[in-house]
């Protein structure tokens, strides 16, 4: 079934929100483990911002919606759902008494509770969880399933303050994507918390969690939130850079952190993601707890979401890389100020762009989804998830970097785009205006530059652009990647010993097993055992090695690893090694591949769990 918005707002939501605007949300939930279940209600402040507005449309999806009433007169409003998606939910129509004029304040309460079947809420049984005792949840909400959390404008054009009280069983503890609000109180065995957030967020980035959490100090604003097993490590892994990390951004942006605290929260190792950059609250992968804080960079990825997504947000998800592109451009600037090295900035991105290599290869039967701009009309934005918008975006900006004279001058431009669009949303014409008046007017840039720019290419073009980032990066850390691999690939390893790692980064080792991966002829088994006594890979604790070499091994078609994969694929979650490992292990073993998906559906996050069974024609 084709889907429109109402009004032509949002090709994913049902919201009218040209007509009335979310201005602020407060939740009060209740958390039911058995059920698994959210309860409660949500009190929806909104304004009118056309005239003769006669209804009010919201999102919802496998949300059971129990009473409407009108919070000023305290009367029953009727209520209807007439429209029906499968990925985008069900429409929530809310006819008002009489239409209202421009400015007309409307306050809502919608009773409510969640489904088994809201796929924004993750549930872990004890066994599931780092101490055994006790259950956990998590929401997920990125990119529309704030609708299975609550009924919602859930469009990332419409920014709202909202509120939280929250009660769970005792001891549990709950954290969200706001700063506490007094001190948590006890009750009947049942403990109350209360969060807020006073800057305007989408409905996406609201954030609950619940588990055994304890908290530790990280940083004079930054603490990490993990069940008490993983504390010690999570304190270790990021106490050293987050600071440094929100002060480049700070720097870099021109704008100081407007967010308050800037805590984190390490997830089940089910999470899909990385990272998810929740504000005052960001979600962390478990797997980045490597031990030599060598996965870091993902915090500093999530940090610059900061002002790249949360503060400055993508309108629409077709212009997704408003939010990755411009993260990634500068995480990789802050990158390279913490090494005190450009060069380590290009060995990052050349990393990247080798990455938008593959995505762009891997996608050759898709390739509207390799757009910067993709048609989303009728998808899920989920299913059309990949690094395009990370790798291309920011390789965009690199373009963009080179045109108009450096990064100096890229630096102020994007001082003045982040203050002008403060807790704004914004499409990719308003950001491409913007841009162009900046170097027209204010930096004097030659028209002929500015005219020569292939906006059409990378944004409306699938594949690759003409720009090949190599003619301007720095290649000294790649190249000695390069010169090992070629020991293996020409030499068969002759000379190679454990000492060939002993000046490499983390970063170089991962790279170093990406050119092993990508090399047209895949090791001899033999070559790989003696890789593997030789560098140890796949018993370190870095979850991105461990990866890419079992991906190296299942290139060759390796079954000795087979075990190891079985492993790794009920220990993490996490989509970017979920997906390609079923991948590779499906075109090796379907049966087999069936088979560990089977044994660990049930730990995979409703996205992966989706995304795994139709890559294994699961039915």
């Amino acid at each position: 079934m084709a889907f429109k918005g109402p009004l032509g707002e949002d090709v994913h939501s049902y919201a009218n929100w040209k007509q009335v605007r979310t201005t602020h949300i407060h939740l009060g939930l209740e958390v039911d483990f058995h059920r698994k279940i959210f309860y409660g209600h949500a009190d929806l402040d909104l304004e009118a911002v056309a005239d003769n507005v006669s209804v009010v449309k919201l999102d919802t999806r496998a949300l059971a919606i129990e009473e409407v009433v009108d919070r000023k007169s305290n009367k029953p409003l009727f209520w209807t759902q007439p429209r029906h998606h499968e990925s985008l939910g069900v429409e929530l129509s809310i006819p008002l008494a009489a239409p209202v004029a421009k400015g007309t304040k409307i306050e809502l309460r919608i009773t409510y509770s969640t489904t088994i079947n809201s796929a924004g809420i993750q549930w872990f049984e004890p066994e599931q969880t780092a101490g055994k005792k006790h259950p956990f949840c998590y929401t997920q909400c990125e990119a529309i399933l704030a609708r299975t959390l609550l009924p919602c404008q859930d469009a990332p054009a419409v920014k709202a303050p909202y509120s939280v009280k929250v009660t769970c069983p005792a001891p549990l503890v709950v954290a969200c994507s706001g700063t506490p609000v007094g001190t948590p109180h006890e009750a009947h065995g049942k403990i109350i918390y209360e969060y807020k957030q006073v800057n305007p967020i989408p409905a996406y980035l609201i954030a609950i969690v619940c588990g055994a959490l304890v908290k530790g100090q990280v940083g004079p604003r930054s603490s990490v939130w993990s069940e008490k097993e993983l504390l010690e490590a999570a304190v270790y892994e990021f106490s050293q850079d987050t600071e440094k990390f929100i002060q480049t951004g700070e720097e870099i942006t021109g704008l100081k952190y407007e967010w308050g605290v800037y805590d984190m929260v390490i997830l089940p190792p089910a999470f899909p993601y990385g990272g998810m950059e929740n504000p005052n609250l960001t979600f962390l992968s478990a797997s980045l707890l490597a031990g030599d804080r060598s996965l870091t960079n993902v915090v500093a990825h999530e940090i610059t979401h900061s002002w790249s997504g949360n503060y400055t947000t993508n309108n629409s998800w077709k212009d997704f890389w408003l939010n990755e592109g411009f993260t990634v451009y500068i995480e990789r600037i802050i990158l390279g100020k913490m090494h005190n090295s450009l060069a380590y900035r290009d060995f990052e991105s050349l990393i990247g762009y080798y990455d938008l290599l593959k995505t762009v290869k891997d996608l050759e039967k898709h390739p509207e989804f390799t757009k910067l701009q993709p048609d989303l009309v009728d998808i899920d934005p989920d299913e059309a998830f990949s690094k395009i918008p990370y790798e291309k975006g920011s390789l965009f900006l690199r373009y963009l970097e080179t045109k108009v004279g450096g990064l100096d001058k890229m630096l102020k431009w994007l001082k003045k785009y982040f203050y002008d669009y403060r807790f704004k949303s914004l499409s990719t014409e308003e950001m491409q205006q913007h841009f162009l008046h900046f170097f027209t007017h204010e930096e004097k840039t030659d028209k002929g530059i500015l005219d020569s720019i292939e906006w059409e290419k990378f944004l409306k073009h699938p594949g690759l652009p003409n720009f090949d980032p190599a003619t301007v990066y720095d290649k000294s850390l790649t190249e000695k990647c390069i010169a090992l691999s070629k020991k293996w690939t020409e030499e068969g390893g002759k000379g190679t010993t454990p000492n060939d790692l002993a000046d490499f980064q983390s970063k170089q080792k991962m790279y170093f097993l990406d050119t092993l991966i990508a090399h047209p002829t895949p090791l001899s088994h033999d070559l790989l055992k003696k890789l593997e006594e030789t560098y140890k890979f796949s018993s370190v604790k870095n979850v991105e090695i461990v990866y890419r070499f079992l991906m190296l091994a299942l290139a060759s078609d390796f079954k000795e690893v087979f075990p190891q994969v079985a492993k790794f694929l009920a220990t993490y979650g996490r989509g970017l090694y979920v997906r390609p490992l079923y991948k590779a292990l499906k075109r090796v073993d379907h049966e087999f591949a069936k088979k560990v998906f089977h044994d660990n559906r049930g730990f995979y996050h409703s996205v992966i769990r989706h995304a795994v069974s139709d890559l294994l024609e699961i039915r």
